[in-house]
């Protein structure tokens, strides 16, 4: 049996990633689609539209076999830390044949080029990173910077033409383009990548338009109470029907629990916070956090964390990692033992269930079914699971605070099957 894996948010699922789907099934002739899919909060460190078993099982109507949770530690990451996490994930399955994922631009060869620099870090790249990092640039556009400047001098036959390549490397599904052939190399990876250009407008584009919109555009028009049926397939829709007009999830939701942390942390010693040990911070963010008037709500606070070399995003995740409590030795461990012990499963379709049949045969994963009874074997299962129900947690005392809808926590939740 041939599988083709892909790796989403389905915030929520539509046209567009139906038809990545399907182009999966007709580029590679796969039996079988399986995805890796962000929980309950996205890689912009905000609540997704919808819990995690709504967002899958939209994704098995819509032509998925399997849904997988991506881990918190890796889906509230940067781009490179949500790559590897679910790429090294997807390779220790033993049994993908196919990684297939959408681009902004089919420039295949230059993206191959990019990852290569990225995996090797030649000792001119790292050079000219260094000096990028000196004058202040953040690590992304250190990088981008340094990218180009390699390129310029290293550019492969038949790409010379095409000498600007930041217009390429800063649209946000070409990073995560290059981040996952960057994976696939630092992994040693059999899979056999897949690049299908996007046919939106773009992945931040507001507006609907055509056949194909973005997610953000879908949930603003959700927000506003407009129909959505042409961008997102009508059954795929239904299992979001408790959420029906009621407000889409924000991350001003989260405001108290910024403030009682911050109100908390500032009564500590530096040494006993531990501020500084939070994924994703950096000096200039810890000494901007410390400075934060209080009382704050969180978009207030982003504005103020945010500067020109810190993104929204960044200060976005390095938010939600500091209310879950997650930590730079948490990734390092993660990355150090193999990235996971498990991987947890949460929709499947009725007529796939060989697909678990296999994985089980194939990986030493342990496939989290039946919640409540899975017991972590090491100290990276423990913790990885101990993010992944505290994120669960949290997500639903914001869904219950806020519109007064219960939903299951981790270990009385069950596999949706379809």
């Amino acid at each position: 049996m041939s599988i083709v894996a892909v790796i989403a948010e389905y915030n929520p699922f539509h046209n567009g990633h139906k038809y990545l789907i399907e182009q999966a099934k007709k580029l590679t002739d796969a039996d079988k689609v399986i995805a890796i899919m962000s929980g309950d909060f996205t890689q912009r460190g905000v609540p997704a539209m919808a819990d995690k078993y709504a967002r899958a099982e939209s994704a098995i109507i819509g032509g998925v076999d399997a849904v997988f949770e991506l881990p918190c530690l890796y889906a509230t990451g940067s781009a490179r830390d949500f790559a590897i996490g679910a790429v090294g994930i997807i390779n220790r399955l033993n049994c993908v044949d196919y990684l297939v994922f959408g681009a902004e631009n089919p420039e295949q060869e230059i993206f191959e080029t990019i990852a290569e620099i990225l995996a090797t870090e030649p000792e001119e790249y790292k050079t000219c990173l260094s000096k990028q990092l000196a004058k202040g640039l953040s690590y992304p556009a250190a990088s981008q910077n340094s990218i180009q400047e390699y390129m310029n001098h290293h550019m492969p036959e038949g790409i010379s033409g095409k000498k600007d390549i930041h217009d390429i490397i800063l649209k946000p599904n070409n990073i995560l383009a290059i981040s996952y052939l960057t994976a696939l190399r630092m992994n040693k990876s059999k899979i056999k990548p897949i690049i299908v250009q996007r046919s939106d407008e773009g992945y931040l584009n507001v507006s609907l338009s055509g056949k194909y919109s973005s997610a953000a555009s879908i949930r603003m028009a959700l927000e506003g109470g407009e129909d959505v049926s042409t961008y997102v397939p009508s059954k795929c829709l239904k299992p979001f029907k408790k959420y029906q007009n009621l407000p889409l999830p924000s991350p001003d939701w989260m405001s108290p629990y910024i403030a009682s942390r911050l109100i908390y942390d500032r009564n500590l010693t530096s040494e006993e916070n531990g501020l500084e040990n939070i994924m994703d911070m950096t000096p200039e963010l810890l000494n901007r956090l410390r400075k934060a008037p209080l009382p704050i709500k969180h978009l207030e606070l982003s504005d103020f964390l945010k500067t020109r070399n810190v993104t929204m995003t960044r200060v976005s995740r390095v938010i939600l990692h500091l209310l879950l409590g997650i930590t730079v030795e948490d990734r390092e461990m993660a990355k150090s033992q193999g990235y996971s012990e498990y991987i947890n499963l949460l929709a499947l379709r009725k007529t796939s269930s060989e697909v678990i049949n296999i994985i089980k045969e194939s990986s030493n994963l342990t496939i989290i079914n039946k919640k409540s009874e899975y017991q972590p074997a090491t100290d990276l299962g423990e913790r990885m699971w101990q993010i992944d129900k505290l994120a669960t947690d949290f997500y639903n005392q914001l869904i219950y605070e806020n519109i007064n809808l219960r939903l299951h926590n981790e270990l009385t939740s069950s596999v949706k099957t379809v």
